[in-house]
């Protein structure tokens, strides 16, 4: 168990551990032997971290994580399954208000706000997150329900398209060309959820 003094980052974020698969095993105690697997995430996906523990004759650290909403959802993944946030040391991560957040097949994305709005686009399998100013566009067709954000880094330009509640879209241009459109899944945020 975690000693009480010491301080556990916030969340992390799963990847893997091979070239083979996008899928990461979320285990009931922190031991790797047949059976105990109890939910398959994908890298890219963020998770809660509760505690961490590192086993007797075991070389690694594992951490308790929450994976979903439900207080159900808990699961143990090893340390070479998961990419630890880390708490910027000007800001608190919690003054950042998360606007939307979604996955993709490829991508992991997060729109927030905290002296202004920012797009981070995480690539699931580089661990390489592009972080720029984000800009909402106005909306003034009453017919479309799509909300639309857009960053510019490095003569690229991402579009974030959601619609409250439903339907996620990450869309990558370079050079007037799209080079990557991917539905979105698993998605929540303040916009994403409207009150």
């Amino acid at each position: 168990m975690t000693n009480s003094n010491q301080v556990l980052p916030s969340e992390g974020v799963l990847k893997t551990n091979t070239s083979n698969t996008n899928v990461v095993n979320i285990r009931s105690a922190p031991v790797i032997k047949e059976g105990n697997i109890i939910r398959q995430g994908k890298a890219g996906d963020r998770v809660k971290i509760l505690d961490k523990q590192k086993p007797s004759g075991d070389p690694r650290t594992w951490y308790k994580v929450q994976f979903g909403t439900q207080a159900k959802d808990v699961g143990w993944v090893r340390e070479d399954v998961i990419t630890l946030s880390k708490p910027s040391p000007d800001k608190n991560p919690t003054d950042a208000q998360t606007l939307v957040y979604f996955v993709t097949d490829t991508k992991t994305v997060r729109i927030h706000k905290q002296d202004q709005v920012y797009m981070n686009v995480y690539d699931n399998k580089t661990e390489v997150t592009e972080r720029a100013p984000a800009a909402k566009l106005p909306n003034n067709d009453t017919k479309n329900y799509w909300t639309t954000y857009i960053a510019i880094k490095d003569g690229s330009t991402y579009q974030v398209r959601f619609i409250p509640g439903a339907d996620t879209e990450l869309t990558i241009l370079r050079d007037n060309q799209v080079k990557l459109q991917e539905k979105g899944f698993r998605a929540d945020g303040t916009e994403y959820r409207p009150k």
